[in-house]
């Protein structure tokens, strides 16, 4: 059986790295800040978020978050149903019966690292720095270095004009959507619903259609020990600026079938949908050798 194996080389990094990365209990405010803005994500001041996808995983940068207590920049990484990590940066705000005394005075900045636990079993917000567990201390640790990793991969992106993404942008086109929802190939399968999607398996990947309101392709693929990986729906939507249709790609980052918009600078993940799409792209033109489906019989999805 022929299997789709995304053994890719790592993408070039910038700025930041799992080996580089400052240990937790010694981040600054300056070394978070820093991060923030080597991201570049925008040249707006303003307050913003934007959500990345390491893994199966989010990651909320914040930039500029103003609330009651002041102003935060840095991290937020969930991990669904398990727990959250959380690396700030706070500006705070000095009352106004205390500006007089701190008119010569920059704001106070302090480092905020939290951890909590989240979905059935949520538990109060606790500082990293209060945490005995040394066990858990060290997962949050590695955690922070693969964080490091994501942002470095990100930075080499954003500012060599993401690569990465415009290869997906020329390939899915509304033309090249139609021709593979068309594939004739799929009337020879007995299909699989999956959503809004209808689809059969090819080797460990699933290879699913939806028309309406456009052409979609979405690619789920299993690992070599059967572990349901992240995966991407290929579409192409209305532009508000323009009056035509433009490359989209979304994440299906768990099992449920909630799907997030994918970013240009989320390397990897744009690295695995690439090379994703071309496997799927020869079983649908009838380039590819022969396969034998892992599944192609009545058994549905969820099973699996």
């Amino acid at each position: 059986m022929q299997a789709f194996s995304p053994d890719l080389p790592m993408p070039e990094s910038l700025y930041y790295s799992a080996k580089e990365t400052h240990p937790l209990s010694t981040l600054d405010e300056k070394n978070i800040c820093s991060m923030v803005d080597d991201l570049k994500l925008t040249d707006s001041d303003k307050e913003h978020y934007v959500t990345g996808w390491m893994g199966e995983d989010s990651v909320v940068v914040i930039h500029n978050y103003r609330e009651k207590r002041g102003t935060s920049n840095g991290f937020v990484l969930s991990k669904e149903n398990q727990y959250r990590l959380s690396v700030q940066s706070i500006a705070f705000r000095i009352p106004k019966i205390f500006l007089w005394l701190s008119l010569r005075r920059k704001p106070r900045n302090a480092t905020l690292i939290t951890y909590d636990t989240i979905g059935e079993l949520r538990s109060p917000i606790v500082q990293y720095r209060n945490l005995f567990d040394k066990s858990l201390k060290l997962k949050l640790e590695q955690d922070w270095q693969a964080l490091n990793d994501y942002i470095g991969l990100a930075c080499w992106q954003l500012e060599n004009g993401c690569p990465l993404w415009k290869q997906l942008e020329q390939a899915i086109t509304p033309a090249a959507l139609t021709a593979w929802v068309n594939a004739p190939v799929f009337e020879e399968k007995r299909l699989q619903k999956d959503g809004l999607f209808e689809g059969f398996w090819s080797g460990n990947v699933f290879i699913a259609r939806s028309n309406p309101p456009y052409p979609s392709l979405q690619l789920l693929w299993r690992d070599e020990d059967n572990r349901l990986q992240p995966g991407y729906i290929f579409t192409a939507v209305p532009d508000k600026k323009q009056d035509k249709l433009v490359p989209s790609l979304r994440i299906r980052p768990h099992r449920a079938e909630k799907h997030y918009p994918l970013n240009v600078f989320d390397a990897r993940h744009l690295q695995y949908a690439r090379s994703l799409l071309s496997y799927a792209e020869g079983v649908l033109t009838g380039m590819s050798p022969p396969l034998v489906e892992m599944m192609d019989g009545s058994n549905p999805l969820p099973d699996l």
